[in-house]
């Protein structure tokens, strides 16, 4: 099906589910286990940027109601494999891949940019302009497990140690001398060295590696009338600023 004739699709859905008076759709979702500040799990509660997105989505889309978020964490594989085979109906904040492609659609507009760093112990010296430079220096880098970035990592021939989801763990692995670089996304190493403590024992090399728009996600064996609710709902909070809004907050968190 050619994209002009999905969004004619996703519109006809869109209508015929508004005037049908039909219940609010469940939205099936897990959250992401360690990515702070996208997910936050503390003292008990789920916060972050994705649990205000969907409070946000619901107030302005009220025939839509996330569930299972607050109650359940999955690895980002394991995100994945709900999509996939249909236990979870939708994902936030993910980049784009053809394996992701394969099992689900990214809908609306995106809802935040995300940018790639390296973190290395404070006193070391190095510099990097770009993968190429990375690989060519041979040097471990920990980062994310299933994260598309780390496979772009290892296929450009850097070495890479993902053996967790934890970007805390990266950090702590370099400052204990395993692995020299951390590869972590913008948000998330801004708000661990705030939260940790650790902007005299880390630095941030000051050159953008990748980045990427990151969406909501809908799994293709979720109901038909979910994406072009969700699309329709983030398109809304995106042109109102309210999904930059969010954005802000957390980036700015201290």
């Amino acid at each position: 099906m050619g994209k002009y004739a999905r969004t004619v699709r996703c519109a006809l859905l869109a209508l015929a589910f508004a005037g049908s008076g039909a219940r609010a759709l469940e939205v099936r979702v897990a959250s992401q286990e360690v990515l702070e500040p996208k997910w936050i799990h503390e003292d008990g509660r789920v916060t972050g940027i994705c649990p205000d997105i969907m409070a946000a989505i619901e107030r302005i889309e009220p025939r839509l109601h996330f569930t299972g978020y607050r109650h359940s964490s999955r690895s980002l594989s394991g995100i994945e494999a709900g999509l996939e085979t249909g236990s979870l109906d939708a994902a936030c904040g993910l980049v784009s891949s053809p394996h992701r492609l394969a099992i689900g659609e990214p809908v609306g507009k995106p809802i935040y940019l995300v940018r790639h760093y390296l973190v290395v112990r404070r006193n070391d010296p190095v510099t990097i302009e770009s993968t190429e430079d990375l690989a060519r220096l041979g040097d471990l880098v920990t980062s994310q497990r299933a994260s598309v970035f780390t496979e772009r990592l290892r296929d450009a021939g850097v070495r890479v140690d993902d053996a967790t989801d934890d970007n805390r763990v990266n950090l702590r692995k370099i400052l204990a001398g395993h692995g020299r670089f951390a590869y972590i996304n913008d948000l998330t190493v801004r708000y661990l060295i705030r939260k940790d403590g650790l902007e005299d024992r880390v630095r941030v090399l000051p050159v953008v590696l990748a980045d990427e728009p990151t969406y909501f996600w809908v799994g293709r064996r979720a109901d038909p009338a979910l994406a072009p609710l969700l699309g329709a709902a983030l398109d809304k909070l995106k042109a109102s600023g309210e999904l930059d809004r969010i954005h802000v907050r957390w980036a700015e968190m201290p």
